[in-house]
């Protein structure tokens, strides 16, 4: 990777943050071609949890399309997680990471060692990935160490979680599942840990359901 590379996607960054996000073909343009691809799913990352700045103007490149795409196809999931499910995904794929990688790192974070936890904290997060979770329920220490692992503002990430969509009755969903919209996501997370026995396994269930201070 070039010296460059970081460099334009922290200017990119920042000029978000200020307001004056310019089109991604003005950035793409500043590094290599071989990076070009990179670049783009990158600021396809960071428009997907922030979404385009008004200043973008037309889309006038396939990196700027890719990038915009990708912000629809998150925005069009929104939902009781907000979208931050998609966006973790998105993020995980277009970097190469592993979910195991996701869970060990969890698992380091909140010193889980055992595989009761481990377990526990592979359940939960395949449902926060499913958008099968409150985001008002999730922890700050959580959404914390997610920010960190995929290097975003930990603000973005809290906002990322904000429901944007009204939940499913219970007695208008399936059992355990997502047939009926986001299926019953307010008693998933209860129905997962209803056999919790450890102390880890219930230091998970708080993590991922206890609220914003659990």
């Amino acid at each position: 990777m070039s010296s460059s590379f970081d460099q334009v996607f922290w200017r990119a960054v920042d000029d978000l943050n200020a307001g004056r996000f310019e089109e991604v073909e003005t950035y793409l343009e500043l590094v290599p071609s071989t990076e070009r691809d990179e670049l783009a799913a990158l600021l396809a990352d960071v428009l997907s949890t922030r979404g385009p700045s008004p200043a973008a103007g037309t889309p006038t490149s396939e990196g700027y399309a890719r990038a915009l795409a990708v912000f629809d196809d998150v925005a069009g999931s929104a939902g009781p997680t907000g979208v931050l499910p998609e966006a973790l995904r998105t993020i995980r794929h277009s970097r190469g990471i592993d979910r195991d990688l996701v869970v060990a790192t969890l698992a380091h974070d909140f010193d889980i060692e055992s595989s009761e936890g481990e377990k526990a904290l592979e359940r939960y997060y395949h449902l926060l990935e499913s958008g099968r979770l409150l985001g008002s329920h999730l922890t700050r220490r959580l959404l914390a160490s997610l920010s960190k692992l995929f290097e975003l503002d930990v603000e973005d990430v809290y906002a990322g979680a904000r429901p944007t969509a009204p939940l499913i009755p219970a007695q208008m969903s399936p059992a355990f599942g997502r047939a009926s919209g986001h299926g019953d996501v307010r008693n998933a997370g209860e129905r997962q840990l209803a056999t919790a026995t450890s102390d880890e396994e219930r230091l998970v269930e708080r993590l991922f359901t206890g609220g914003p201070d659990a």
